[in-house]
């Protein structure tokens, strides 16, 4: 089997664990705050990555230069974001939420254009972009007006999408780290940074006491160390090995179709029944990317 290969199946094993990953954060985040879900997942997450950066033989100590934009990338992208992350996926369904992550990184980056660098789109292009809002809009807003649904919904995508730009920050600030320090021994030392700061909040909020009963249940802990391994290694460790060894563009596209995974999850084991309107959603979005690669 050829290398490409290789990288095409870790694509999509990849998008398939982070897919499965986030429908189970969404029912075990039913039980414990977002604030704690992003604790324990910061401070397991570190715990593996160690592990696998000892394993793999990567450099485990870095230069001091690289510590403050890696602390502040941490604390910004996992400590904050992540945690609104977790606090949308509460007021969303992982389908829209997923939609939403995927589709606006693309979004902002044509708008930031337009406003910054005066880059004006194509007329396909303008057509794609307001299909996927349209798109989206099917998956958000239910079929009744003014409904308490619509407001949870719209609070969950303002934290979905404030999430989004805390993440796309703190990515922006260890850019320039990645080409002289390996992404695994970043990655864990962003978990690091993000876990002290979230343990140190929670042991003056008190948040201690309220998260020890629940992390003391055995059935809950296995099932919250697995999906933050599955995260850890599925997600994020085959993703890296996806672009080792293919194209970064078939990687990246491979691992865009998490909502895909998602729906078919759904469907499989949760025995969902899509709406229309979400066909009609589907529809839309992927009729709008097309659109906005052929402008």
């Amino acid at each position: 089997m050829t290398n490409s290969y290789l990288g095409i199946i870790f694509a999509l094993l990849s998008t398939a664990s982070w897919a499965a990953c986030t429908m189970l954060f969404k029912k075990l985040g039913e039980r414990l705050d977002p604030v704690g879900m992003t604790t324990v997942k910061a401070v397991l997450s570190a715990i593996f990555l160690l592990i696998i950066v000892l394993l793999s033989g990567h450099p485990l100590l870095i230069e001091t230069k690289y510590i403050y934009p890696i602390a502040v990338s941490g604390i910004l992208g996992i400590s904050i974001g992540d945690s609104l992350f977790f606090a949308s996926l509460g007021r969303l369904s992982p389908l829209a939420l997923s939609l939403i992550m995927f589709v606006f990184p693309d979004f902002f980056s044509g708008l930031f254009g337009l406003i910054f660098l005066k880059e004006m789109p194509s007329l396909l292009s303008w057509v794609g972009i307001f299909a996927i809002l349209g798109g989206l809009a099917f998956f958000i807003f239910p079929i009744e007006k003014n409904s308490d649904e619509t407001k949870t919904k719209l609070f969950g995508v303002i934290l979905a999408l404030l999430s989004l730009i805390c993440t796309s920050y703190s990515m922006v600030l260890i850019k320039p780290i990645l080409s002289v320090v390996p992404a695994v021994t970043v990655t864990m030392y962003r978990m690091f940074f993000s876990a002290v700061v979230l343990a140190l909040f929670a042991l003056f909020s008190g948040k201690f006491s309220v998260w020890k009963n629940l992390l003391k249940e055995k059935d809950y802990n296995l099932k919250l160390s697995g999906t933050i391994l599955l995260a850890t290694v599925g997600g994020f460790w085959l993703s890296l090995l996806a672009i080792k060894y293919c194209q970064l563009i078939i990687a990246s596209s491979l691992m865009s179709l998490e909502p895909l995974f998602i729906l078919l999850f759904m469907i499989i084991f949760c025995r969902y029944v899509p709406k229309k309107k979400e066909y009609f959603g589907i529809f839309f979005i992927i009729l709008g990317i097309i659109f906005i690669v052929l402008g």
